[in-house]
């Protein structure tokens, strides 16, 4: 389980007569201690949105208890005794769980159900990005988890005595009718997208929709316990959801996030992140091909679109009962839960920072308007048309200075995307405010290919000025000469040459090459030397402008206008230009990592 750091005092709703557990544990808790001079510690972990759960410590000996919440609860929710008997089940059969110790159906005790369980020391990953690991670590670790799940799965129901666990075949259309209800009976407004995805559901179920395995039903990262220093998993935890059915759901919900877009993975973890751009993360289809080795079946998983649909559905579904969950308590105990009118959550920290953005912007960007009226009209046929006025300088230093720099990178921010956007939402209404805070495009996307993936050196040379705003950047993909939506017709060539790369090709649209900070661009390029597919033959290599070989040939308008203030989008040629091998970011031909 988590360790004490991950817990917080016990919740008002959650309180419970701990007095009254103490005495029932002494009872009936083999190996519980007796001391009486020794009080119970008793903790409320503050991760999880379901049953609450608890850190239990007595002299030297940890556990963890789970119970139900108080109050109303949704049909068949918070089923404790299923959580707790299929445990039992699966630690006899060797499959890694917490140990189950005691279940309590006597709700006089501390008012619901509960159980007792071993404490497992271990480590539990909330960021699915894996930050504190190396990229091999994190392979592995995710390659652990899918073999867990591959193991499960791999159990026979009735050697585990749990033929009656489950309500036999039917399982995919029980699943999308009940979560349906589930959606329904929480849902405080209608959207018929939901309404679509339930009747797509219901239309396409499996044709063979009579497998029998047992599943987890909230299988992922968060759900379970890696050993303290190895890539190997101790623990799975949280059965609520689990019961006989398809395995193919569980192994859709688990590998869902690395196709999955933010806003439906919100309630799964606060702090998911992309994971496509995280280095060292299997792929979907590696995660595919792992589990289906494991379970010696097809790599050909039937059926896995709908089975995706599901998850997304269920994540929905799971979304709506939350939001509900919190609006009530938010209701009936006076704390605040902050929420766009669409429900994503923002934090507490994301409120207050886009607070003092708004004040900031009222008293510095907002009145700086005029000036920069005047410093374009003043230099309208002057070179310095492409300096930046004085006054962003001034507005940088205060914003710094105010701790509102670098917003848009969570490394550095702390905020989550929902907050971001809520930010860039607030400073998209003046056309230089996002540079004030260090957070303008294309240097955004540059930082943030740099932190995920450059070199140290890399991030010395280049990041750390960025960063800083000392300099900008530009990002070089689209040509003339191919349609560029489709970035595999990139044409723009990169040969090694010893210990450098030799770049050759025409860009255009590279928006910041004319601010004359502009002291790098990110190039994409094609290696005329890959075999691979047409994924694999593109790299991002970092070129200094003031190379030989880059010419700047002109400024391109958009509607008319040459976009002066964010340095323009240029045609750029580079001819035979050479640039260290070192430059190269990642690797070669791994461009579409990024993407």
């Amino acid at each position: 389980m988590a360790s004490e750091a991950d817990t917080t005092e016990v919740r008002e709703q959650h309180r419970l007569d701990q007095a009254a557990l103490e005495r029932y544990l002494r009872q009936h808790l083999p190996g519980f201690p007796q001391q009486p001079q020794e009080g119970l510690t008793l903790r409320q972990y503050s991760s999880g949105q379901s049953n609450p759960t608890f850190y239990l410590k007595k002299g030297s000996r940890t556990y963890v208890l789970r119970k139900k919440p108080h109050g109303p609860l949704l049909p068949q929710a918070h089923r404790i005794d299923r959580e707790y008997l299929v445990q039992k089940a699966l630690l006899a059969a060797g499959f890694p769980v917490p140990e189950p110790l005691l279940y309590c159906n006597d709700a006089s005790v501390i008012g619901t159900e509960f159980y007792v369980m071993q404490h497992v020391q271990g480590r539990i990953f909330r960021d699915r990005t894996l930050p504190e690991v190396s990229p091999a670590e994190r392979s592995a670790l995710y390659v652990a988890l899918i073999e867990t799940l591959a193991q499960l799965h791999s159990l026979n129901v009735n050697s585990l005595g749990l033929q009656d666990y489950g309500r036999g075949a039917g399982f995919c259309k029980r699943q999308v009718s009940g979560w349906k209800r589930q959606y329904e009976a929480a849902a405080h407004i209608d959207i018929p997208a939901m309404n679509q995805l339930a009747e797509w559901l219901m239309k396409n179920l499996p044709p063979s929709d009579n497998e029998e395995k047992l599943v987890h039903g909230d299988f992922r990262l968060e759900n379970v316990i890696f050993h303290p220093r190895e890539a190997r998993v101790v623990a799975v935890l949280d059965w609520e959801l689990s019961t006989v059915g398809h395995p193919l759901a569980d192994f859709a919900y688990a590998v869902s996030f690395s196709i999955c877009p933010r806003p439906l993975m919100h309630i799964a973890s606060k702090t998911f992140k992309n994971v496509r751009n995280v280095a060292g993360i299997p792929s979907f289809e590696e995660l595919s091909m792992v589990y289906s080795h494991c379970r010696a079946i097809s790599s050909a998983l039937p059926d896995l679109n709908f089975f995706l649909a599901f998850s997304y559905f269920k994540l929905a579904s799971i979304s709506q009962v939350i939001s509900t969950v919190m609006n009530i308590t938010s209701f009936t105990t006076g704390t605040p839960h902050y929420s766009t009118e669409e429900g994503f959550q923002q934090s507490k920290e994301g409120l207050e920072v886009l607070q003092k953005v708004k004040e900031f912007m009222k008293k510095y960007v907002f009145p700086a308007e005029k000036e920069m009226v005047e410093y374009y009209a003043k230099n309208k046929n002057s070179p310095d048309i492409w300096k930046k006025p004085a006054v962003i300088e001034r507005l940088k230093e205060k914003a710094k200075a105010e701790g509102l720099w670098n917003l848009f990178l969570p490394a550095i921010s702390g905020l989550g995307q929902v907050d971001y956007a809520l930010i860039a939402e607030e400073t998209g209404k003046c056309y230089f405010a996002a540079e004030v805070f260090n957070c303008h495009a294309p240097d955004t996307g540059n930082m943030e290919v740099l932190h995920l993936y450059g070199t140290e050196e890399q991030k010395k040379q280049w990041l750390e000025p960025l960063l800083e705003g000392k300099i900008s950047s530009c990002f070089c993909m689209t040509e003339p000469d191919v349609a560029s939506s489709d970035a595999t017709n990139i044409e723009c060539s990169l040969q090694r040459d010893g210990d450098s790369y030799i770049i050759n090709g025409k860009k255009w649209w590279s928006s910041g090459a004319g601010n004359p900070n502009c002291k790098f661009a990110i190039v994409m390029a094609n290696d005329k030397n890959s075999s691979g597919s047409r994924y694999k033959q593109h790299s991002m290599i970092i070129v200094p402008m003031d190379t030989p070989g880059v010419k700047l040939i002109r400024p391109l308008s958009v509607f008319g206008y040459f976009d002066y203030f964010h340095g323009g989008h240029f045609e750029i040629h580079f001819n035979n230009v050479c640039v260290p091998a070192s430059h190269l970011i990642l690797g070669e031909s791994q461009y579409f990592l990024f993407s």
